[in-house]
């Protein structure tokens, strides 16, 4: 069963007070007049911050259930990717628009491409949120779309959520600041430097997530891919003419193939002539040398004819 606000605020206020009195009491049981007046307020400052966030989440819970009248604050990112006869002058064009509708381009990386890759550009841009759509729209015309994805993030909540803290902080360090001029022994005045450094710290912390969502809700985040057009392979013709186109494409690309592997061999072949003619130069050589000798042994070693 949901609890009424009302009740919600009262029991809120119930806890802060029973938290100042609680503090108030320790604080107050061993420490002189000026101490007991710092710890006071000290108690009464954390009690009314406490209430004062307390307040402002049961506000920004209320405001879950009455959406007419809370303002929402709604973070919108978008994926596309698009294909282009020329992506790096679609990326221009793209920037150009984005430029025109009053933002800007966060990141970019191109690729001309060369004779057997497309070129290709990819792109992070942020664009106002009350633009996104024709933003997105104008996007669809430079290009044929492959993908988009557009998702919105509401973040009324968290934005609450923060609101009320930095409010609670600041308060905080109001009073801190308040009590510092008015601090009357060293013991105080160390007391409150420490807790007012502290609580400015939480508040520079808070105020930044703060910053950086209000950007996130007033600017839209668009991530555009941009790729050229992937190569088509056309099918073969049917019928007598489909035939021919493939036969004499065989033929072109065996005869390509020959004269390839004869280029390849021919130093080769033309190294094996010139070993095979000094073969057969040093043997007739040889065989010239060897000649002569071989007929005067004969010579001798023939038999004498009788008379």
């Amino acid at each position: 069963m949901p609890i009424h606000p009302l009740t919600r605020r009262a029991s809120t206020a119930v806890v802060a007070a029973v938290l100042a009195l609680g503090l108030a009491a320790c604080s107050g049981s061993g420490a002189d007049d000026s101490d007991a007046g710092y710890a006071d307020t000290t108690a009464e400052e954390s009690a009314g911050e406490a209430a004062a966030v307390a307040d402002a989440t049961a506000a920004a819970e209320d405001g879950g259930s009455s959406s007419s009248v809370v303002d929402r604050e709604v973070v919108v990112t978008g994926h596309v990717r698009l294909v282009s006869e020329e992506p790096t002058a679609t990326a221009a064009e793209l920037v150009r628009l984005v430029e025109q509708a009053g933002g800007h381009v966060e990141e970019r990386h191109e690729s001309p491409g060369d004779g057997d890759s497309p070129g290709s550009a990819s792109l992070t841009v942020r664009v106002p949120a009350d633009r996104t759509s024709s933003a997105v729209e104008a996007i669809r015309d430079l290009g044929t779309v492959q993908d988009m994805d557009v998702s919105s993030t509401d973040v009324t909540s968290q934005g609450q959520d923060l609101d009320a803290r930095i409010s609670a902080l600041t308060t905080s360090t109001d009073r801190l600041t308040e009590l510092l001029a008015a601090a009357g022994s060293t013991a105080d005045l160390l007391e409150v430097e420490r807790e007012l450094s502290q609580r400015q710290a939480e508040l520079d912390s808070l105020s930044a997530q703060r910053d950086a969502l209000s950007d996130q809700v007033a600017m839209s985040t668009l991530h555009v891919q941009i790729e050229a057009p992937a190569t088509q392979i056309s099918a073969p013709r049917g019928g007598f003419t489909g035939g021919l186109s493939t036969g004499w494409n065989a033929l072109v690309a065996t005869v390509e193939t020959v004269v390839l592997v004869v280029g390849f061999l021919l130093p080769w072949l033309a190294l094996a002539v010139v070993g095979y003619v000094a073969y057969r130069l040093v043997r007739r050589r040889k065989r010239a040398s060897t000649a002569p000798g071989t007929d005067d042994t004969a010579a001798v070693t023939e038999p004498t004819p009788g008379p």
